[in-house]
């Protein structure tokens, strides 16, 4: 048995730079309630030793001051507790895409 990795970023594989999205702390006067962090991120399926996963690597230089990530639970479990959030720009995109092809062809 095998762990399978679908990297939400590069469905056809390789490394890409993540999307993340986060409950913006407050609304804005705009309503904003949402935030994005480009260019922090990207994601890579791994295997190793028997093991498969979803590698987030920090792209952002070390004087980015935007909020980082943290594995909060530890790193056997990694950003699990944010592992939506982390990828949820590529997800919308990748559903788009989805029902953009589906729409051409009915």
């Amino acid at each position: 048995m095998e762990v399978a990795c679908v990297n939400p970023a590069s469905l056809g594989g390789g490394s890409a730079d993540l999307s993340l999205y986060f409950p913006a702390a407050r609304a804005s006067a705009a309503g904003v309630a949402w935030v994005t962090y480009p260019r922090m991120y990207s994601a890579s399926c791994q295997s190793r030793n028997g093991a498969t996963w979803l590698d987030v690597r920090k792209i952002a230089s070390g004087l980015d001051v935007r909020p980082q990530l943290t594995e909060a639970l530890g790193p056997a479990w990694g950003y699990h507790l944010v592992d939506i959030n982390i990828a949820l720009g590529n997800l919308i995109a990748d559903v788009r895409g989805e029902e953009t092809a589906y729409q051409a062809q009915h």
